[in-house]
């Protein structure tokens, strides 16, 4: 299991946080969420905030987009062939339905082909891409891949095919000699936005070639561009921000059922809904079917035929969770078996090749490593494998000074897909160990995560997630905001799910309660065995028959380092106080400590048979009761700084009912103005002036006490009169205002709090901690 370090995000002082609220006429809590992302500047909050189609860039920005449009225009005003190469992940689909709708709308009948992952692997194939010219096309246009096949676009250049790449992986040393290329991050011409998915520059050429019109897509481009996890900022909020408001329009009858199927309300859709039911259905396709059936789906105006396909997606999707479960629990073995290797090289047992990247990413999340999962294809002789790697380590990078190992490899910093001789997977496995230590990434140091928020259970309502939702849509560089909450109880865990390792609990502190779920972490909760808890998760929405309830989601929990040092004092500690305290019971400890004389006197003359003892005395003896409270906090610090005992009773002679006068400084002021308005006021004639104001008696004497000896006032033949006081004075220049604060404080801590609050700050000085 990996380790995780959670670490607070950039704290704004509360004061820039008021002051940003308030400047920016927002509440705290996005005001804090924006400062802690850096996001400051009036033009760029408001962007984030209200991203809208106004936001949209120039398509012509992009590289190649204007020879794009070019010979896209040629091709369709020659009533040319036109093909469209897609990929089989649900960036591919939407992307080839983007560019095959767009094709449509300006009069084309382009045929489309998606890659089969099992026939035709990952990227250019040139056997596929013979076949297509085979049938006589005059233009290929790649989606979502396409740049790192030069060899197999030069073989349709000779042809006399022209060809168009659009893509967004990373580029290889070597670009293909493509008559355009459409990309991100052609150095020298970078687009301002270089996040783009597969759709994200399939939906810019439809936004050149279409204009207003390419609006109907954005929602296509919106499910490639979450499901892809690409960095949504700039241009890829706008994307997805539109992309959901144009879901609610219905304008593609496939997306309507697939999204109906997913049980997913259309007014409540957000990046979440395409993030974990709609990409993953249409993921699913290309995993263990071929994908083609993803973009008849997504581009048919026939409701009927919608539905097929949604149906059959269904039971695909299904059956491809069972995979994946039955492929993981088999992979532990050899997850455990290579446990000090640095990169996971993991060989199918039977596995479905359609959930290799799946299995891969479960197991890179659980170990903290690249791993790379492969299964021998027996159709073509070699293994197919899918990388996934952690933040911190370039997959790509690794990898691709190795690419003469492999027949196919393509992908990005995080993922890829390969192919690759059993013989020379071997060698592989040796040469990418040295992978981890060159990129100075330490797959044995703890994970270390970000969270947003310091809140309490009761902190957590309908408003704040308001306020948390103002930041979405959230993704890959715009995680949602995590939230702790400190100090707080598992309390009913049960395990749901199929095979049981999910968690359902509550989270409960001492006066509040929410639900969560923690996906996985079943059993981690049977190991805390119910200690008190620092909790980590994103606070949500659960309906379920109507009702909206608040659920957490958990995203780990740890021992809280404060709850092992109170359970560590609760084994020594005792809570005694506002007990009755007998003879008989004070007979059964060692020693009975006393900070007052008084209290220290009168004990010795009683028939107690314990020890007594001054707290600045040597104190023996395994179990003692400390009888009554310090007037100074700081005499109490010191003696639990030496109290070896192995339990101590606190007792402090206390009663909760009653308390120390806690100064009201709008009281001595009325009383000081008071004192002097009026003259002949006689020390003995207090009861009177108290009673005219509505003062106790008590306090009139502590706050006159205070007076006197800060020169405010003096007494002249037993009248109260106005001093001249030559300086102004502090009230803790008073030795009875100060002692009076000190008990103030010793009444807070010692008295007042619960148990577990005063052993909290007991754990500052306490030698057992």
């Amino acid at each position: 299991m990996t380790l995780i370090n959670w670490e607070k995000r950039k704290e704004p002082t509360k004061q820039a946080i008021e002051e940003f609220a308030s400047k920016k006429d927002i509440n705290k809590i996005v005001a804090q969420l924006l400062l802690q992302r850096g996001i400051v500047d009036d033009s760029e909050v408001e962007s984030f905030l209200h991203a809208n189609v106004d936001e949209l860039q120039d398509p012509f920005g992009l590289h190649d987009m204007d020879k794009a449009l070019e010979i896209i225009d040629d091709a369709i005003n020659s009533e040319s062939k036109i093909a469209i190469y897609g990929d089989y992940d649900a960036d591919g689909v939407t992307s080839t339905s983007i560019m095959k709708l767009t094709l449509q709308k300006l009069g084309a009948k382009p045929i489309f082909y998606i890659p089969d992952r099992f026939k035709d692997g990952y990227g250019p194939n040139l056997d596929r891409y013979k076949e297509l010219a085979d049938k006589g096309i005059n233009l290929l246009i790649t989606v979502d891949n396409g740049v790192s096949g030069k060899d197999e676009i030069k073989y349709l250049k000779d042809r006399g095919i022209k060809v168009i790449v659009t893509d967004h992986h990373d580029l290889p040393k070597e670009l293909p000699e493509a008559d355009a290329i459409v990309h991100p991050t052609i150095p020298g011409s970078e687009y301002v936005c270089p996040y783009l998915s597969g759709a994200g520059v399939a939906f810019k050429i439809a936004d050149a070639l279409l204009g207003d019109e390419a609006l109907e897509l954005i929602d296509l481009a919106a499910i490639g561009t979450v499901a892809d996890s690409v960095a949504l900022k700039g241009e890829n909020r706008v994307i997805v921000t539109e992309g959901l408001k144009q879901m609610k329009q219905n304008h593609h009858v496939g997306l309507s059922a697939l999204i109906k199927k997913c049980k997913v309300k259309l007014n409540d859709i957000s990046e979440e809904d395409i993030g974990f039911k709609i990409a993953p259905r249409i993921n699913a396709l290309g995993r263990l079917d071929n994908a083609s059936s993803g973009v008849e789906l997504l581009t048919t105006g026939d409701e009927n035929f919608a539905k097929e396909i949604v149906n059959e997606t269904e039971e695909i999707n299904s059956h491809r969770q069972e995979l994946v479960a039955t492929a993981f629990a088999d992979a532990q073995s050899q997850i455990q078996a290579q446990h000090d290797n640095g990169v996971l090289v993991l060989k199918g047992n039977n596995w479905h090749q359609g959930v290799l990247g799946i299995v891969a990413s479960r197991a890179m999340d659980q170990e903290n490593k690249p791993v790379l999962a492969t299964q021998f294809d027996e159709n073509s002789g070699i293994m197919k494998g899918s990388g996934r790697s952690p933040e911190g380590f370039n997959l790509f990078t690794a990898l691709q000074q190795y690419q003469d190992l492999f027949t196919a490899f393509g992908g990005h910093a995080q993922a890829c897909g390969f192919s690759i001789e059993e013989t020379q997977l071997d060698k592989l496995t040796k040469l990418v160990q040295t992978e981890p230590a060159k990129q100075g990434y330490d797959y044995k140091a703890p994970v270390v995560k970000n969270y947003d928020l310091d809140l309490n259970v009761a902190d957590l309502n309908f408003d704040l997630i308001k306020s948390i939702n103002a930041l979405a849509p959230f993704g890959m560089g715009n995680p949602k905001p995590v939230i702790k909450l400190e100090n707080v109880e598992l309390m009913q865990p049960r395990s749901i799910g199929q095979d049981g390792t999910h968690l359902k609990v509550k989270i409960a502190d001492q006066s509040h309660q929410v639900d969560a779920i923690g996906f996985g972490m079943y059993q981690k909760s049977k190991e805390v065995n119910g200690a008190i808890c620092d909790v980590y998760g994103e606070i949500g929405i659960n309906e379920w028959a109507g009702r909206k309830n608040l659920q957490l989601m958990l995203d780990d929990f740890q021992v809280s380092p404060m709850a092992a040092k109170i359970q560590t004092l609760k084994k020594i500690y005792l809570d005694y106080r506002n007990k009755r305290i007998s003879a008989e019971i004070m007979d059964h400890f060692d020693n009975i400590v006393f900070f007052n004389e008084t209290y220290y006197e009168a004990a010795k003359r009683s028939k107690v048979n314990s020890k007594m003892v001054r707290y600045n005395e040597d104190v023996d003896g395994e179990n003692i009761l400390i009888y009554d409270r310090p007037h100074d906090l700081k005499l109490f610090e010191k003696f639990i700084q030496n109290n070896k005992s192995t339990h101590t009773a606190l007792f402090f002679h206390t009663n909760l009912t009653s308390g120390y006068l806690k100064p009201d400084m709008s009281r001595m002021k009325t009383l000081l103005k008071y004192l002097y308005t009026h003259q002949n006021i006689k020390v003995d004639q207090m009861d009177l002036v108290a009673k005219y104001l509505n003062f106790e008696k008590n306090d009139i004497d502590f706050y006159l006490k205070v007076f006197f000896e800060l020169n405010f006032v003096k007494m002249v033949n037993g009248f109260v009169e106005k001093a001249n006081a030559s300086q102004q004075r502090e009230l803790i220049e008073s030795p009875t205002y100060l002692k009076r604060l000190q008990r103030n404080d010793v009444e807070k801590i010692l008295i007042e709090s619960n148990f577990d609050d005063l052993l909290s700050w007991m754990s500052d000085y306490d030698c057992h901690c």
